[in-house]
């Protein structure tokens, strides 16, 4: 009876973690990351202005538990970079044990302003591994016409940014515009994704010391620097003293 009791019960939170779904959205500074959120989530979870501090949202979608992370966007111009280091280190602690999958947004109506560089911004603060639990997730396809979202996605652009992402992607509207469809089907490609990787989930722990690693290269940097201004003072003292050796020598001789 007991066994039977102990099956169930993981049975039950086997079948819970399974409808466990944990999203990190990056993306640049004002492609609508905050109002991506609330459309998953079917309310206003999130401030739809400058986010400055990440943050976590829960709720029930299709009968699963979904937990959202806004973290501040790449490039913002409202927050220093060790204050954007900082707020991607505290969306680390929040997704653990680690998300599974960060959702890339684009913005189609703003998408010459999307065409920085982002990918690299993503190996730089979270790794390379990181690129396997990323999809790309364009919004706002009513605000553009069939053909226009054609061309965009189509272009080489794009084409270059979902390569290192195995071309996986997903288009829904802007908040106001999305239907429950376009969620579902969204919810339906995190789960093929999560189903193809080897893990369910990033582990938040790997990115946390490529973190602190990277915050404290400039602290061993400048050891070492000390350490060779060190090792160069002493040398000159070293030959300074052979020097005056030598001449006390010849002063002796004579």
């Amino acid at each position: 009876m007991k066994q039977e009791e102990v099956r169930k019960r993981d049975m039950k939170k086997h079948g819970e973690e399974e409808r466990q779904v944990q999203e990190q959205k990056r993306g640049v500074s004002g492609a609508g990351k905050s109002s991506t959120g609330n459309a998953i989530l079917g309310r206003k979870a999130f401030k739809e202005n400058r986010t400055r501090e990440s943050e976590i949202q829960t709720g029930r979608v299709e009968d699963r538990s979904i937990s959202i992370i806004d973290t501040p966007g790449f490039f913002t111009t409202y927050l220093t970079d060790e204050e954007v280091k900082k707020q991607m280190m505290r969306s680390l602690y929040l997704a653990h044990p680690g998300p599974h999958v960060f959702l890339l947004i684009i913005n189609l109506e703003n998408f010459e302003e999307d065409k920085r560089n982002i990918v690299e911004q993503i190996q730089e603060n979270f790794g390379e591994e990181a690129l396997k639990f990323t999809m790309v997730l364009f919004i706002g396809r009513e605000k553009v016409s069939r053909a226009e979202c054609f061309l965009i996605i189509e272009s080489e652009e794009i084409h270059r940014i979902l390569n290192y992402f195995e071309g996986r992607f997903h288009v829904i509207n802007s908040k106001n515009e999305c239907d429950p469809y376009q969620i579902t089907m969204l919810l339906k490609s995190i789960d093929e994704m999560v189903k193809n990787n080897e893990v369910q989930y990033n582990s938040s722990e790997i990115f946390l010391k490529r973190q602190r690693k990277l915050r404290n290269q400039p602290e061993r940097m400048k050891q070492e620097e000390v350490r060779k201004r060190d090792m160069k003072k002493h040398g000159e003292e070293e030959r300074q003293v052979q020097e005056q050796k030598r001449g006390m020598k010849l002063v002796t001789e004579e």
